[in-house]
């Protein structure tokens, strides 16, 4: 399994687990960003930025800290 933020702009992943971290886990979760959601990466900004993210037809932003808490498989 890889972290999020080792992905490369256009993978397509898919949530495996996320580290223990409560403020992050609910702050994701309610973005959508649980286990067996099916992620693709949009865009990655430079000098450690956000990370832009499709979900489910919706384009979210999360930080590189939370990106760094999520462990994904590549499809």
């Amino acid at each position: 399994m890889k972290k999020l933020n080792s992905l490369n702009i256009n993978s397509i992943c898919k949530v495996e687990s996320m580290e223990n971290s409560y403020e992050s886990i609910s702050r994701l979760g309610e973005l959508g960003i649980i286990p067996g959601a099916v992620i693709r990466v949009v865009k990655k900004n430079p000098f450690n930025g956000p990370i832009q993210l499709k979900l489910n037809n919706n384009h979210i932003v999360i930080r590189i800290e939370d990106a760094e808490l999520i462990y994904v498989s590549i499809l």
